[in-house]
């Protein structure tokens, strides 16, 4: 086993298990949150006569975001109406962690379409070619190539904002060897208080934060291969083992 050859920044929380998995494989892990989630009051989800007609049966619900599922779930879905209301709901949503977030939420519930982009996500829900209308939930920062791309098609969008991105900004004074970016608000947040060391690689979940470090960064860019924080922690271990087949 290798011994903290490599030392890596985690711009957002990892579980305890990637943390290890990451130290067996010679990298040691360090977490410094750059974005806060701050859960917000939606008025149109308070009231059981509100959830009632947000959650009918024949309802459409879409996420783009773990944390949304995770806030819906545990700040909303207690509420009385919901212990009769939600069965089995029909759910779209980015694959990755949001996928899995949204299943712990629903139990049952039914995809029927995923993707890993929301403009990718847009289009399998269009050709579904049954939904006139869905409910999507989000944070208020939140990309618009999904609720344009479903506009476009003529399929109405109700938004439902349950949560806030908080730029959390700190000073990182040690030099690390990777920093692995979560979202294009955890670049941004980095960088107004640290500059990227040349050296240093940076590891993007996804397209999107992979085009924000390239718009501020002449760094290495490595993209997970997948949108999810095992992904993206075993990418940057395939990176470091086998670093020369990069050079």
């Amino acid at each position: 086993m290798l011994n903290d050859k490599y030392r890596i920044l985690s711009t957002r929380h990892l579980t305890d298990s990637s943390i290890a998995v990451a130290g067996e494989n010679g990298i040691r892990i360090d977490v410094q949150d750059f974005i806060q989630i701050k859960p917000l009051l939606n008025e149109a989800l308070i009231g059981d006569e509100h959830m009632l007609e947000v959650f009918r049966p024949e309802a459409v619900h879409v996420f783009t975001s773990a944390n949304a599922a995770k806030i819906l779930a545990k700040y909303y879905l207690h509420q009385d109406a919901t212990c009769y209301v939600i069965h089995e709901p029909d759910v779209c949503c980015i694959s990755g962690s949001t996928r899995k977030a949204v299943e712990k939420a629903f139990p049952g519930c039914k995809i029927l379409a995923e993707s890993a982009y929301g403009s990718e996500l847009a289009n399998a829900i269009v050709q579904l070619g049954h939904v006139s209308s869905v409910n999507f939930f989000c944070g208020n920062i939140r990309r618009n190539e999904l609720p344009d791309g479903l506009k476009k098609a003529g399929i109405e969008v109700k938004e439902f904002v349950i949560y806030e991105n908080i730029p959390a900004p700190a000073v990182i004074t040690d030099d690390y060897d990777g920093i692995l970016f979560f979202s294009p608000s955890a670049v941004k947040s980095y960088l107004s208080a640290n500059r990227i060391n040349s050296k240093t690689v940076c590891f993007a979940i996804g397209r999107t934060t992979a085009t924000a470090l390239r718009e501020h960064s002449d760094n290495k860019i490595i993209m997970s291969t997948n949108i999810s924080e095992d992904s993206m922690v075993q990418t940057a271990i395939f990176y470091f083992n086998n670093i020369n087949c990069y050079e």
